[in-house]
């Protein structure tokens, strides 16, 4: 499966590491704030699937149909534009390059700064009045050894209410692990797909799906 990097660069980047290795110009940087955009909503929507996953898969969208004539694109581009801004500042250096010192007096690149911006700007949008007055922490990406790899197209078609959805899957009480397989079904993966997604195997996804399967047939009945 080809890379949105390759992709969106025509193949000029093989990957990610090509792409953030050389010096941020007018050329890259809107693609290294799509990237950071990214792989931020994938870590926080681990935390918040209601709102990070939302904006993930719009941006995901925006990504493969911005280019079409008049399509709008969703909230979830505010997070690449965030991290676009960000970047250009240092146009002429490299994502590597020491940005300056945090609250702990410890080094930090420009790459983390940016990625720190990025979750601010995601924290507001989580903290919107509708949310019911839940406190949302921010992420701690100095300590994410494993951000995710380049992300994959896992949606097509727009999906606006989630509300049915939300209310059917937690009646269901499903685990950690089955209910992100179904949300990356959900999403439009195939299981190639899901395996790439959470690093597991085939036996593995199908077991978990059939103990889904069972569970929803034991509360709903037959499809």
């Amino acid at each position: 499966m080809e890379m949105l990097v390759t992709k969106f660069s025509n193949g000029k980047y093989r990957n990610e590491g090509e792409l953030f290795d050389k010096p941020i110009s007018a050329e890259n940087v809107k693609l290294m704030g799509e990237m950071i955009a990214l792989q931020a909503l994938r870590t926080v929507k681990k935390f918040d699937m209601k709102v990070a996953d939302k904006l993930y898969i719009g941006l995901i969208k925006d990504l493969h149909h911005m280019g079409e004539m008049d399509y709008i694109v969703s909230d979830g581009y505010d997070v690449a534009q965030t991290a676009i801004c960000f970047l250009y500042q240092f146009a002429g250096r490299k994502a590597s390059e020491i940005y300056g010192e945090d609250r702990t007096g410890k080094d930090i690149t420009i790459k983390l700064a940016c990625y720190r911006e990025v979750d601010h700007f995601i924290k507001l949008l989580r903290n919107k009045p509708d949310r019911r007055g839940t406190v949302v922490e921010s992420i701690d990406f100095t300590n994410y050894k494993a951000l995710p790899a380049d992300p994959v197209n896992c949606f097509e078609q727009e999906r606006t209410d989630y509300s049915k959805y939300d209310t059917l899957v937690e009646a269901l009480h499903l685990t950690e692990l089955e209910l992100a397989i179904l949300n990356c079904y959900m999403n439009g993966m195939v299981q190639s797909e899901v395996c790439a997604e959470l690093s597991i195997g085939r036996g593995k996804i199908n077991s978990r799906k059939t103990n889904i399967r069972q569970r929803y047939f034991s509360l709903y009945g037959e499809l």
